[in-house]
């Protein structure tokens, strides 16, 4: 077989690049934003589950023993008075991260990187002497005299105190290491493991369903939506505006809502047919070991001792 003279035409290249656009950032449309942020929550499911399936020593701990220890330093935690403590309790959770084979970097950034965000809007009001009296530690906004109106007063200074300092800092230390100990139990426990761990501890089976079911059907539903949008996006000639796009994101939300309830529907139908009656069974049988004795007496002595210096 020939190949037509075109073919065989040597010429320039079809495209190319221009030099000027090599390190010009691009921006995304709102629409590709929005999927990348979709896609990149998929990630982190799929990325959290790796870590499950590492030879770690939490790994390989019985998953009941594991939520009710780590459950357990939540509750510590929420006890606790001083920050010294607190910061301890806190090298405990990173030294059961390294003994679990999670990356030290990917522990910490998972919880501080989302934290500030919450909590620390919430306690940057306690550090003001407008709300917690005592010592000022940084003056903010000077003012000329005293303000009273009725009950409430503004001083002559704005400060940051010391006392409430301490305040936020014990806020944020405690909610961060209580979210250490639970991103603990999750980046190592597959999740139909958690789940069956849930019921051995007579949560109602209803409760624990709900939760694998939103878990799951949640990346599936995200799935949909890139098809869906790359769907239109091949289908698209020019760049739209911001605002079509928002009209077009509200038109979708309806048609997914109601593939959704289809999608419930068919999936109730399928594990009715499979022999349903109200509560999954796993094959995998759950053992109790001297390693989990083990690790929950010096879980149960380490609470004592700080129970006992933290108070």
């Amino acid at each position: 077989m020939m190949l037509p003279p075109w073919f065989q035409r040597n010429g320039s290249p079809v495209y190319e690049p221009d030099p000027a656009l090599a390190n010009r950032k691009i921006r995304l449309l709102f629409l590709d934003r929005s999927l990348r942020a979709v896609a990149g929550l998929m990630r982190e499911f799929l990325f959290a589950d790796i870590y499950a399936q590492r030879d770690g020593y939490l790994q390989k701990l019985d998953p009941r023993v594991k939520l009710l220890t780590l459950l357990a330093w939540v509750v510590l935690v929420s006890y606790l008075q001083s920050l010294p403590w607190i910061f301890g309790l806190y090298g405990v959770s990173l030294g059961l991260a390294l003994l679990s084979r999670i990356p030290p970097s990917f522990f910490i950034r998972r919880v501080w990187l989302v934290l500030p965000l919450f909590v620390g809007i919430i306690a940057l009001p306690a550090m003001l002497n407008l709300f917690t009296p005592g010592e000022a530690a940084v003056v903010l906004f000077p003012l000329s005299k005293e303000y009273h109106w009725g009950p409430y007063r503004i001083p002559s200074a704005i400060t940051l105190t010391w006392p409430g300092i301490h305040v936020a800092l014990l806020l944020v230390m405690r909610v961060g290491t209580a979210m250490s100990f639970i991103l603990l139990l999750t980046l190592t426990t597959p999740w139909p493991n958690l789940l069956k761990a849930l019921r051995s501890l007579r949560v109602p089976a209803i409760y624990v369903q709900t939760l694998g079911m939103t878990v799951r059907y949640l990346l599936l539903l995200s799935q949909i939506v890139q098809d869906m949008h790359l769907a239109r996006k091949s289908r698209t000639l020019r760049p739209e505006k911001t605002r079509t796009a928002q009209r077009w994101v509200a038109g979708q939300m309806g048609m997914l809502f109601q593939r959704s309830l289809q999608l419930s529907a068919e999936v109730h139908r399928a594990m009715m047919a499979r022999g349903y009656q109200g509560d999954v069974r796993l094959l995998l049988p759950f053992r109790l070991r001297p390693v989990d004795g083990l690790f929950a007496g010096v879980c149960l002595a380490l609470m004592v001792f700080f129970v006992w210096g933290g108070r």
